[in-house]
């Protein structure tokens, strides 16, 4: 009899137990001016806001928002007919009334069950009446003289002490809230006055600044202030340089692991964030969190996504802010502007030797065939194409670049900054930029400063030959035009050198700025900007 007592007894404490982890949620709604209305349960989520859960109200404008598992902590909005919202905390205690009408949300809304959600009404209630008399007293001021004034001073300050003063009067009795976590990741930092010094104090807010924001909160993740204050340290408060930024990118990172819905924020906005490229060098960081932690982590993208990513990822890598320039060595052409014309008038003949070659469809066969014997792996046509654009090719290499002065190599210009200049003639941009880069290399004497433009012309597929001798006629005469030749015009004509994925040419022109070691010092600028950041690096040099 005993023992059953016992096991029955044990029995209630387990299911008691059980109903209390999962008791779900019981939000009543008492809003008599919206008789057999729909109202919607939603939840701040960085700057978007999140349904979670409707209802309708009965005739006597009341209803229950319910639900068997938890609502995640945070800040929540109801939403009414109107187009209106008011906000609630969700927080342990998920079974309470809210009362409110429809003339003033904020004025009126009231909450009985929850301590937590009293307390945050309450502190708008407060935040209500100090904003008021603020606003009282700043208009005073406006006409205020003297010791008026400053008496007004004295009070406006005053508000801001108390104001903060029942600010921390919350968070020191309820440290474990989220409301409390809430307000302190909105005050102000103070700092005091023995922190002297600008960099002294910079260093103070920067150090205390996850103090009052508790990034790694994934409460505060769902309420409206997250992204802003996480955009805040980022944008504002560390330096812009990719190697600071990456430092605190992966210490959020790392800090967020421990939730999984907070850490994939973080992943993606950041990916996101750092992927628009808007400041030179973030491309570093895109580059470092796509290596490092999206392509082994983000388990909720697309696969094939993922796959595109890693190529992309590769192609950046090479020619990154800070690296060494890959080397590149192309074909060079004559600095004499004689030999280019010269050189010009051999291209008809090239094209016809090209088509005479494209036309004898019977030795294309036999190359074809002997072809596929060595490399029976490419399909028909893969082969008949790879055997056309080799004999090309040899064309081209035979009959036409023994024109040219050699080669030259990117790495054995001796010379204190290089502009690689990748360009072709037919695109409009390049058309304006590249006589406005030759203009400013020539009237600043670039030269006898030790600056070198490295010119590459961007030539189309060779398997088009038509086009393809077409668009050399083109660099050609572009070259003659706007005589050209204090550049280093080089070319590379079969792709041999893979240069486009070396250095992530997809569209023209772009702009590298390299130092006398070769370094890449910035990329993807305006030949306007490459000159100011070299007369400043010189301007610094001489200080």
């Amino acid at each position: 009899m005993i023992k059953n007592i016992l096991f029955s007894t044990l029995l209630m404490v387990m299911l008691m137990a059980t109903q209390s982890f999962a008791q779900g949620y019981k939000i009543k709604v008492k809003m008599s001016q919206l008789k057999n209305q729909e109202l919607i349960l939603g939840h701040h989520f960085a700057t978007m806001l999140i349904p979670d859960d409707t209802l309708v109200l009965n005739s006597k404008g009341e209803g229950f928002f319910k639900g068997k598992d938890n609502l995640k902590e945070g800040m929540y909005f109801i939403f009414l007919p109107t187009k209106k919202t008011f906000d609630i905390i969700v927080g342990n205690d998920q079974e309470f009334t809210v009362t409110n009408d429809t003339v003033n949300l904020r004025k009126y809304l009231k909450v009985d069950g929850d301590i937590e959600n009293t307390i945050f009404v309450d502190y708008q209630y407060f935040l209500d009446k100090q904003r008021k008399d603020a606003q009282k007293l700043s208009e005073e001021r406006k006409t205020a003289k003297g010791d008026a004034k400053n008496a007004i001073v004295k009070k406006l300050s005053q508000i801001n002490v108390d104001v903060k003063k029942e600010a921390n009067l919350i968070i020191d009795a309820n440290p474990d809230f989220f409301f409390s976590k809430f307000i302190k990741a909105t005050l102000e930092i103070d700092i005091p006055a023995t922190v002297q010094g600008q960099e002294g104090r910079y260093y103070y807010y920067r150090g205390q600044y996850f103090q009052y924001f508790d990034f790694k909160d994934a409460r505060l993740l769902r309420s409206p202030i997250y992204e802003s204050k996480l955009d805040y340290y980022l944008d504002k408060i560390i330096p812009k340089d990719p190697d600071s930024v990456i430092v605190q990118v992966d210490m959020l990172i790392e800090g967020s692991r421990h939730d999984k819905e907070l850490f994939r924020y973080m992943l993606v906005h950041l990916f996101s964030k750092y992927g628009k490229g808007e400041i030179m060098g973030y491309e570093n960081v895109y580059v470092h969190i796509a290596d490092k932690y999206y392509i082994p982590d983000a388990e909720w993208s697309d696969r094939e996504y993922i796959e595109e990513l890693k190529g992309k990822v590769e192609r950046k890598k090479s020619a990154l802010i800070g690296n060494i320039a890959p080397e590149i060595k192309m074909n060079l052409l004559p600095h004499d502007l004689a030999d280019v014309e010269a050189l010009r008038d051999q291209l008809d003949d090239l094209n016809t030797k090209g088509n005479t070659y494209l036309e004898n469809e019977r030795l294309i066969d036999q190359q074809t065939k002997e072809f596929k014997l060595n490399y029976p792996n490419y399909s028909d046509s893969a082969a008949r194409e790879q055997v056309k654009i080799n004999n090309l090719a040899t064309i081209v290499d035979e009959e036409f670049l023994t024109g040219f002065e050699g080669f030259s190599s990117l790495h054995q210009i001796n010379t204190k900054y290089t502009i690689m200049w990748f360009w072709e003639p037919d695109c409009s941009h390049c058309k304006t930029m590249t006589p406005k880069l030759l203009k400013a290399y020539n009237e600043k004497n670039l030269r006898d400063k030790g600056v070198t433009v490295f010119s590459v012309y961007l030539n189309r597929n060779i398997n088009e030959w038509d086009r393809y001798t077409n668009h050399i006629k083109k660099w050609f005469d572009f070259v003659i035009e706007h005589e050209m030749t204090p550049f280093i015009n080089v070319w590379e004509p079969f792709g041999y050198t893979r240069f486009r994925d070396k250095y992530d040419i997809s569209s023209s022109p772009v702009l590298y700025l390299l130092d006398e070691n070769k370094k890449i010092i910035a990329k993807r600028i305006s030949p306007e900007q490459a000159i100011s950041i070299i007369e400043e690096i010189e301007k610094s040099k001489k200080k």
